[in-house]
């Protein structure tokens, strides 16, 4: 029952940024299955995953340095399984559970490791994208087809990143910030009368480069009440422009700018008998979210200071009709100085969020906001086969009590036996968003709750990973306990709120990922995931205790390429809001396959097909799924 009101009320999109990095050099490791963290890159990093983006907030770091585990989804993984969104995709990466009300469009949340929607980071391009008012990313409208990169750190990561960090960082790297000169056009038509075109493009400016990508999708879908009624279907569009590494009196500066609005349409629950019904809501949302930064040199330390911007704009019409305004501006500053085999990072942050919701009956025109002062420092250091890390961070809340997050962790490599353990022990927090303290929304009988706590979490990670020549493998085991839990409370009266719970929330499990490239032709990947996740000893609702994926690439000819990949999800509890009892959902099975023909070099057919097996699944109550799908596209690279 955990926030599934807040969540199911709101959408988005949000921001935070970092910069650029130096080229490091060419360094092997053991198939970039591990990691720790480090910044957002303008050029994408080595297919092999070698060099990791997420975590120091300034540079880079090589996987074989990393205490905490780390996944990575290049190109060449991205386009093997042709998935259309970025939430089909995780499937792959172990620890991440994916809950989809509806079509594509309908309310997307990813769980890490157990934890709620809202205790995952996401990051595009350097832009922190949790939905200000809400305080957490919707993955529904999120298109992959401009991505080149993604990267999933697990495990507490607030000593960095502050709020929302608590089951980790999920770095999602597009073609916005590269500067290497070109451009692709890509259309794809199929199932449900789904039709995407996208075009993007990188021009020199001398030094510098501009990228411009846009992207248009619409899709009829179909009901998702399974009344067989009116079909429910979404269409989205998206601009992304971004200017790069443009020098001016030894600085270099980089900036984008997103725009982006996703139309969805949606059944509500109108005789509320915790059913759907067939009806014509529909849901917009709209985004914009700007970055600005600046790197330079100075005293000695690398220095990198970025600005941002987002505000999400969520209306919906139909059933709790309500229009809610959240934005978050804010700047931060690091310096990074290497000292040998050491290295130091300090970090200054300032970021002020702000709330609307129209109409608004208790307070007409209000539009509460919050300050958030941050000071961070992280050392680092690496020497033949022993990586040693310590991070803290202290943030002063205005509406909120302050936080202080720290992490530590150490990793050995045995490198005579090809086998590497690594180990971290960390803290997170979630502060309260604007909505759980200051929402309203009389057609549901809901209240905020200004006298809101932070949620804290404590949790390690320990691991080992092992490269057999051409096979890598990680295995990790994990346990976190999370206190005061802002949880959703339905009263007697059937008004609602939230407030903190004072048991604990739990959660352990195993994590194991493996890749394997057989020739260059053929290789194989597969993650499994063991958890364990309670509320005060209750299981905890939409946590699968097994998840496992896995996929297949065959490079068959010169011309043809061959992929199929199957993502299963075990059983699960859900809420049915008919009884206000707890359900269990059916294990399910998804299979797809994809394959792309070059005409030319320049130019490649292909076709894929989605859920082939025509799986009849749930992964919330009430809300049916789509049927099997398949899709031929063209695309077009120079």
């Amino acid at each position: 029952m955990k926030r599934l009101f807040l969540g199911a009320a709101v959408t988005a999109l949000s921001s935070q940024a970092f910069g650029q990095v130096h080229e490091l050099p060419k360094k092997p490791v053991t198939g970039g299955l591990e990691g720790e963290v480090h910044t957002v890159l303008t050029e994408i990093p080595d297919k092999d995953g070698d060099i990791i983006a997420i975590g120091q907030r300034i540079g880079s770091t090589y996987a074989d340095t990393m205490t905490s585990p780390v996944s990575v989804l290049t190109s060449t993984d991205i386009d093997a399984r042709g998935q259309a969104y970025i939430s089909e995709l995780l499937r792959s990466i172990p620890g991440i559970a994916v809950n989809t009300s509806g079509p594509g469009g309908g309310l997307t949340q990813i769980r890490l490791r157990g934890s709620e929607a809202n205790h995952v980071l996401v990051l595009i391009d350097g832009v922190e994208v949790a939905n200000p008012a809400a305080g957490e990313f919707d993955f529904s409208g999120l298109r992959a087809e401009d991505v080149e990169r993604i990267e999933v750190l697990r495990g507490e990561q607030s000593a960095l990143y502050g709020s929302d960090a608590i089951g980790g960082v999920i770095n999602i790297i597009t073609r916005a910030g590269s500067t290497r000169e070109g451009w692709r056009a890509s259309v794809e038509a199929g199932s449900r009368d789904t039709l995407e075109g996208q075009i993007s493009a990188v021009l020199p400016l001398g030094s510098a480069s501009l990228s411009v990508n846009g992207n248009a999708f619409t899709t009829e879908g179909y009901d998702i009440s399974g009344l067989n009624g009116e079909k429910d279907g979404s269409k989205s569009r998206s601009l992304n422009v971004g200017l790069n590494q443009v020098e001016i009196g030894g600085i270099s500066f980089s900036g984008k700018l997103g725009l982006s609005r996703l139309d969805v349409d949606f059944d509500g629950d109108t005789d509320f008998d915790g059913r759907l019904n067939n009806t014509d809501g529909e849901t917009t949302v709209k985004t914009d979210t700007t970055r600005i930064d600046a790197r330079f040199e100075l005293a000695g330390f690398d220095h990198l200071v970025t600005s941002h911007m987002i505000e999400t704009d969520t209306d919906t019409r139909g059933g709790f009709s309500s229009r809610s305004i959240g934005s978050r501006h804010g700047i931060n500053w690091a310096a990074k100085r290497d000292f040998g085999n050491n290295s130091f990072t300090a970090l200054a942050e300032a970021e002020h969020e702000k709330y609307k919701i129209i109409p608004n009956f208790t307070e007409p025109g209000a539009e509460p906001d919050n300050w958030t002062y941050a000071l961070a420092g992280d050392y680092r250091y690496n020497s033949g086969p022993l990586s040693l890390t310590a991070s803290a961070r202290h943030d002063i809340n205005d509406l909120f009590d302050d936080a202080t997050t720290w992490r530590v962790g150490a990793g050995y490599a045995f490198e005579d036996f090809g086998g590497r353990i690594r180990g971290s022990i960390g803290t997170g927090v979630k502060n309260p968003s604007m909505i759980e303290l200051f929402g309203f929304f009389p057609a549901s009988r809901f209240t905020g709750n200004r006298d809101l706590k932070p949620e804290t979490s404590l949790g390690y990670s320990l691991g080992y990973e092992h490269a057999f020549g051409d096979f890598d493998i990680s295995i990790d085991y994990f346990k976190s306990e999370l206190e005061d839990e802002i949880t959703t409370l339905f009263n007697a009266d059937f008004t609602t709120s939230v407030v903190n719970l004072s048991t604990d929330s739990t959660r352990a499990g195993v994590e194991l990922e493996a890749r394997w490239q057989a020739s260059d032709q053929f290789s194989l990947r597969g993650s499994a995931t063991f958890l364990d996740s309670d509320q005060d000893g209750t299981e905890e609702i939409r946590r699968p205790d097994f998840l496992a994926s896995g996929s297949v690439i065959w490079d068959a000819t010169d011309k043809l390429s061959l992929s199929a990949q199957i993502d299963h999800n075990g059983e699960q509890l859900d809420t049915d809001f008919a009884t206000f009892q707890n359900v269990i959902l059916d294990a399910f099975t998804l299979v797809g396959a994809r394959a792309n023909y070059d005409l030319t070099d320049n130019v490649t057919l292909s076709i894929r097909g989605e859920n082939l097996f025509d799986e009849d699944y749930q992964e919330v109550v009430g809300y049916a799924s789509p049927g099997r799908a398949v899709y031929g596209g063209l695309n077009l690279n120079f």
